[in-house]
């Protein structure tokens, strides 16, 4: 046989014929929750009193008057005593 004869092959590029199939695969995303609980003071008035008994003795002194008529002093020329003797 002759190369007149002969074919000649040509080789393209090839061609990419794809058969995709999926796998599922799980993927764990945490998500973190914090219960937090508050407590929260508030402050309520609440009155009290506290109650002190104080006794007075209130001394009005020398009596003014003694009744007589006219509201003056007796004038007796005597000296009061005290009880007390002076040595």
């Amino acid at each position: 046989m002759g190369k007149k004869n002969c074919k000649k092959v040509i080789y393209c590029k090839p061609k990419y014929i794809y058969s995709d199939t999926y796998t599922e695969k799980e993927v764990i995303y945490v998500h973190p929750i914090k219960r937090i609980n508050r407590e929260h003071i508030e402050y309520v008035p609440r009155h009290v009193y506290e109650e002190e008994i104080i006794n007075e003795v209130i001394d009005p002194g020398e009596p003014g008057a003694c009744g007589c008529e006219d509201g003056k002093k007796r004038s007796s020329g005597m000296k009061r005593s005290t009880g007390k003797r002076r040595s």
